[in-house]
């Protein structure tokens, strides 16, 4: 019998070689396992070229690459493929109005996530981009609005996926700020990398880094 909640999901992003790896979502019987084994990798902190200095979330375990996940999910029959999900999210997108209230909705989602479940340690924001592995600003929002006081980032880490919301306004409420940048301060919440939230990220997003000026 098929297992219709079994998916392949991103493990974690590496900015220098892989890009995103792909693990499964709940264990499965081990001669299932034996029958996949030959697409997955059992990856160590060593066989990343920076070590883990570059990747965002869990590299450590049995991974695959993006191009063999297709090929490990019709040996599974796993039928909510990586192609579904995606062809989901680029038929919203096609219509102007659905892209709206989708992009409208993960917004929502996301201030939620980090707000409820995020931690808000001291931060400065030249660190944090140093030690980056890719860096969000939708709508060019931080980019334009840095020096004036708006704009957000999504900030992919190490040690975390990090918002980080613009809060150095003449009138913005300084003390709430927790990230230190060159223009007063931000307001930012951490939250460990998870499938999901990364891909609500890329989809309030759509994808677009930062391309302002430099940030440390």
């Amino acid at each position: 019998m098929v297992d219709k909640d079994l998916k392949l999901e991103t493990k974690c992003y590496d900015a220098s070689e892989y890009g995103y790896l792909y693990g499964l979502n709940k264990k499965i019987p081990d001669e299932d396992f034996e029958k996949i084994k030959p697409y997955m990798r059992n990856f160590r902190r060593m066989d990343f070229v920076d070590g883990i200095i570059k990747v965002t979330g869990r590299p450590e375990g049995y991974r695959c690459l993006e191009e063999d996940v297709p090929k490990v999910e019709e040996i599974l029959g796993i039928t909510n493929t990586l192609e579904r999900r995606n062809k989901i999210i680029e038929n919203k997108f096609k219509d102007p109005l659905e892209k709206s209230k989708l992009k409208d909705q993960t917004g929502e989602w996301l201030l939620t996530l980090f707000r409820k479940g995020g931690t808000k340690p001291k931060q400065d924001l030249s660190r944090l981009v140093i030690h980056s592995t890719k860096i969000y600003d939708p709508a060019n929002s931080f980019k334009n609005g840095f020096e004036d006081g708006f704009g957000e980032l999504f900030i992919y880490t190490p040690h975390g996926m990090w918002y980080i919301i613009n809060n150095s306004g003449p009138y913005d409420n300084h003390s709430l700020n927790n990230v230190e940048t060159k223009y007063g301060g931000a307001i930012g919440y951490r939250l460990m990398y998870e499938d999901t939230l990364d891909r609500l990220i890329r989809i309030y997003t759509e994808e677009n880094l930062y391309t302002g000026e430099k940030l440390y």
